[in-house]
């Protein structure tokens, strides 16, 4: 298989394309693609991809490789670029204050105007979440999905002040947009209206899935559409690009239908209220929610701006049916007995500022936690979240809730194809070329060794990671380069601006504290006439521990200005040195924020911080 060699965990941010590290990888000198596609990078250096082929199709995922979220594919022909989703990562606990971490479009940024399409595969947040991030660039670029996604994202945009050019099409339909000849396929998932869409041009054929399943009960009756697959089989498909997020685990996933039993025994046992946690844009999960309230007489309340705003429009547009008078809003709540309410909320996925991370902390204005309350954890665990999430069930557990997830009940089950399903859908298409998305490296590489066992060519099972280039040509694809693609955060208002640097200024202060000097000194006589004064903040050692080093710092601050440095920037300098060696060797693998502050009484500068 051709892959790259190198996976970091943690990419660099950009606001304008930095470049990222450790690119090393090697392909064997392939022939059959463009001349260029080689050995792509060495010793770590990104390695620019050849002038683009005319008449090949380039495709360049600026997301979703090697990284669960942010999925976005950029397709381009003789000129012309179609987008194939536009979403959004969740920040970690190493990054914080970020709210979202969005592709970064610089590669596209400067022919936004050869953009003829985006296609949205389905409503989820890692799909469609950045979508008005990149309308603020170019607002008339026509989106293209299915009734329910586009009206999550024109919800999404309205917000932003973003009036979008929309396109709905459902499975089946076919149309032509610039060259790209585009044919929409249904797809089972864990929200209704998933599409897969097939992308033809002179250069060849290509199948991205989005997000999918072999669900053969799901609950909206739409299963994938497997005979349509099977016919664009038959046509020839150079590349299929396949979810992979689920590739290791054995076998296929349970129907959909196989929740309500779990749901009916949950509800049926519980004593007072009871808390369900899903995604915003579970939309089946919220159905299964809701009719099991409905059976026991109780009410439900969606919790959270999120829910309440989709399960809306989910509602309106005849995907949630709601039985007469059993949804309340949180006013009404409050004069119902708490063995009568039902709230659907989110925050499963232990993030803290989201419905239930609040209610676990008792922050929450209007839900607290009970004794013999009942909390339902159901949605699947996003690889990585884990440590969250089982912190948020033992702040439940403590307050007394009896908490019902993965782990006790079958309460969830996933909407990406298990190792059965991926065997049985690569036989059913047959592709040439396989291209595995939506995963980490882990999963990148299961999905192409279950390529492999359906017949795939080894060399034709191409392994990649966001930002690196590959071209399909005569019906062969490689690896031929890579572009910058690092993570652009948003935080508040700002996009882009948060650098990694300040990133790891800011874990530092939160993780190993806060170290301030001050001095005043007058240059002229070359003495240290205050200080050094230290300040400390979540810092354990006392500010008289540091008694030895403020010496040694006036020491070397006077023989620096006898010496000759004059300047303040350059004696706070100084001083950061001196401070900082000594917390190296007396407190041991710290390394808090230190930030000398030095005046001089001989300039009416203003001290540099």
């Amino acid at each position: 298989m051709e892959q790259t060699a190198r996976r970091t965990s943690k990419k660099s941010s950009t606001s304008a394309g930095r470049s990222r590290k450790g690119n090393g990888r090697s392909h064997g000198g392939r022939k059959t693609a463009p001349a260029a596609a080689q050995t792509v990078a060495q010793e770590g250096k990104l390695v620019a991809p050849p002038k683009y082929h005319k008449g090949s199709m380039r495709i360049v995922p600026l997301g979703g490789l090697g990284e669960i979220g942010r999925n976005m594919n950029v397709i381009e022909y003789n000129g012309h670029i179609l987008l194939i989703d536009c979403g959004v990562l969740f920040p970690e606990e190493e990054q914080p204050g970020v709210d979202l971490i969005l592709p970064d479009f610089s590669y596209i940024r400067s022919r936004l105007d050869k953009v003829e399409a985006l296609v949205l595969t389905h409503g989820h947040e890692d799909h469609i979440g950045a979508v008005p991030y990149l309308l603020r660039e170019r607002p008339d670029i026509p989106l293209i999905g299915s009734k329910l996604t586009l009206a999550f994202v024109e919800a999404k945009c309205r917000e932003h002040h973003i009036d979008p050019i929309m396109n709905p099409v459902q499975g089946r339909d076919k149309m032509k947009v610039g060259p790209f000849n585009l044919e929409f396929i249904t797809v089972t998932h864990s929200i209704p209206d998933a599409l897969a869409v097939s992308v033809k041009t002179p250069a060849g054929h290509i199948i991205d899935t989005g997000d999918m399943k072999l669900d053969q009960l799901p609950l909206d009756h739409k299963i994938t559409d497997l005979r349509e697959f099977a016919r664009l089989g038959e046509q020839g498909v150079d590349l299929l690009m396949a979810d992979s997020t689920n590739a290791e685990v054995p076998g296929f996933v349970k129907p959909e239908t196989t929740i309500g039993p779990a749901l009916d025994k949950a509800f049926a046992e519980a004593k007072r209220k009871i808390i369900v946690a899903s995604f915003s844009s579970h939309v089946h999960r919220v159905q299964q929610v809701v009719d099991a309230a409905h059976k026991y007489g109780r009410k439900v309340v969606f919790v959270g701006r999120s829910m309440v705003r989709n399960m809306g429009i989910a509602a309106d547009l005849g995907y949630l049916h709601l039985p007469e008078n059993t949804v309340v809003d949180l006013k009404e709540a409050r004069d119902i007995q708490d063995d009568k309410l039902v709230y659907m909320c989110t925050g499963s996925q232990g993030e803290p500022m989201a419905a239930l991370g609040r209610i676990a902390d008792g922050n929450h204005q209007d839900i607290t936690i009970h004794e013999f309350d009942t909390v339902i954890l159901a949605s699947s665990l996003i690889p990585g979240n884990e440590h969250e999430v089982y912190k948020v069930i033992n702040k439940l557990a403590r307050l007394g809730a009896r908490v019902v997830n993965r782990d006790n009940a079958a309460i969830h089950v996933s909407g990406h194809s298990n190792e059965g399903e991926l065997l049985y859908f690569y036989n059913i298409v047959q592709p040439k070329a396989a291209m595995p998305i939506h995963g980490e490296n882990r999963h990148l590489i299961a999905n192409g060794l279950i390529a492999v066992k359906t017949g795939v060519d080894p060399a034709n099972v191409v392994l990649a990671e966001d930002g690196d280039v590959v071209d399909l040509y005569h019906g062969q694809a490689a690896i031929v380069g890579s572009v910058p693609c690092g993570y652009v955060y948003v935080d508040g208002t700002s996009v882009g601006e948060i650098t990694e640097d300040e990133l790891e200024k800011r874990r530092i202060l939160s993780e190993e504290g806060f170290v301030s000097s001050f001095v005043v000194v007058d240059s002229s006589k070359n003495e240290v006439v205050s200080g050094p004064k230290i300040f400390l903040n979540a810092v354990a050692e006392a500010e008289s521990d540091f008694a030895e080093v403020q010496v040694q710092i006036v020491r070397d601050l006077e023989n620096a200005m006898l010496e000759g440095t004059k300047d303040s920037y350059q004696l706070q300098q100084r001083m950061r040195r001196t401070l900082g060696s000594w917390i190296g060797r007396k407190l041991r693998r710290r390394r808090p924020m230190i930030v000398p502050v030095v005046a001089d009484l001989a300039t009416d500068v203003a001290p540099q911080v």
